[in-house]
């Protein structure tokens, strides 16, 4: 048990810290990681908390760079495009979802004029982001790549995007709790959880003060490219299989 517990330790501060400096790309490797530790039915409450406490820690750190005229109709927009595609996640096969997903991403990060997704509406791009994320899953890499952020620097996306997901990550452990997922018996793990996210955001929000923010958009493009990709080839190996 204390073992587990400092593993898991480790792996939040780790990834935080790589969300932290970055942006997003440690709540996937914080998923993996996980998995090795625990099973599905109890893996997917936990990280939704681990990103929750994550996410929420930068949004409160950057709280002075938060665009509330985004961040509102946003976050509305999420709750209605969740609803919305909900009934719609039956009919769609995750596999290709997954690579229609990882395409989306490399066109809006890319080629952002083709799609302009960063010039929709927040009501509207959260909409799209929400349910998109519901049918196909990777809602940080897609939330990134719609944000009007040219011209917001590291610290307005950062902070931004960490307000946003908590939100998200907020929503799916309520509903975890309503199913009646018994989350109290993990209580320990959620306090190592809480540890290390606030230690990794606070060692990566002192690293990301070294980049200026044309290298750190730079970076930001080729991670959000490099999680699109491995997610085309893993679903596109998987379709080659079945």
């Amino acid at each position: 048990m204390i073992a587990e517990l400092l593993i898991l330790g480790v792996f939040s501060t780790l990834t935080a810290g790589v969300t932290a400096v970055l942006g997003l790309g440690g709540g996937m490797l914080l998923l993996a990681l996980m998995a090795q530790l625990f099973v599905p039915a109890i893996l997917i409450p936990l990280h939704g908390i681990a990103q929750f406490f994550s996410n929420a820690n930068r949004g409160i750190l950057y709280r002075a760079e938060l665009e509330w005229w985004y961040l509102k109709p946003f976050v509305f927009g999420s709750i209605v495009g969740a609803f919305l595609f909900v009934p719609l996640v039956v009919y769609v096969d995750p596999v290709i979802g997954g690579v229609a997903v990882g395409l989306f991403i490399v066109l809006v990060t890319w080629f952002p004029t083709w799609l302009s997704a960063s010039r929709l509406p927040p009501l509207l791009s959260g909409a799209l982001v929400s349910g998109l994320g519901v049918m196909f899953g990777a809602t940080g890499p897609l939330a990134m790549s719609a944000y009007p952020k040219a011209n917001w620097t590291k610290e307005q996306i950062i902070g931004n995007h960490g307000a946003a997901m908590a939100f998200q990550h907020g929503v799916k452990v309520i509903a975890f709790l309503v199913a009646g997922v018994q989350l109290h018996t993990y209580l320990p793990h959620i306090i190592v959880l809480f540890a290390g996210a606030w230690l990794g955001t606070l060692i990566g929000t002192h690293l990301v003060k070294k980049l200026n923010d044309e290298r750190f958009k730079t970076v930001l493009k080729w991670v959000l490219t490099l999680l699109a990709v491995r997610l085309i080839l893993v679903n596109g190996y998987q379709m080659l299989i079945d």
